[in-house]
């Protein structure tokens, strides 16, 4: 008996990573992180302005380390079509937060994280309107602030404080 519960645990845990693994592919590009300088502080800052067409598009980044700090992110878009959501990657589970339904430049999409942990970031967005030929403009700022200590990397990059 315990053979089989023991076994039927192992296949339901492969299954749970099976199942995380197997998403639509989504196209992404690092989030590019740079490090600007200020009084009693440094602060990493990215900023990207975009499109998207259709389907969904990810922006990535990696907290190496984050001690009193916070991560922020803030997306703007001209129309209200554009769904945001921040995940960290887990070993079996992500952990994610998303935006409300409508955002737009006058009501901007703000997720704020206090004292991040560390690990893979994936800021994703999401054409979600009806109409194919729709083209989605926004605009993202990200920044990990605060009087701390941080280090960010995406792709082979590495910036410090």
């Amino acid at each position: 008996m315990k053979k089989i519960l023991g076994i039927s645990f192992v296949c339901g845990l492969f299954s749970l990573v099976l199942l995380n693994n197997c998403r639509e592919d989504q196209r992404y590009e690092p989030l590019r992180f740079e490090k600007v300088a200020k009084a009693e502080t440094s602060a990493f800052q990215a900023q990207v302005d975009g499109t998207i067409l259709s389907g969904s598009w990810e922006y990535r980044f990696r907290i190496k380390q984050a001690d009193r700090v916070s991560l922020t992110i803030e997306v703007l878009t001209d129309k209200p079509d554009l769904g945001v959501s921040l995940s960290r990657k887990g070993i079996l589970f992500d952990s994610k937060i998303q935006c409300g339904d409508k955002i737009s430049q006058l009501s901007p999409c703000k997720l704020e994280i206090n004292n991040p942990e560390k690990g893979d970031y994936s800021l994703v967005l999401n054409h979600l309107s009806t109409d194919p030929s729709e083209v989605l403009s926004y605009r993202i700022f990200a920044a990990v602030h605060g009087p701390g200590y941080a280090s960010v990397i995406w792709e082979e990059e590495v910036a410090r404080r």
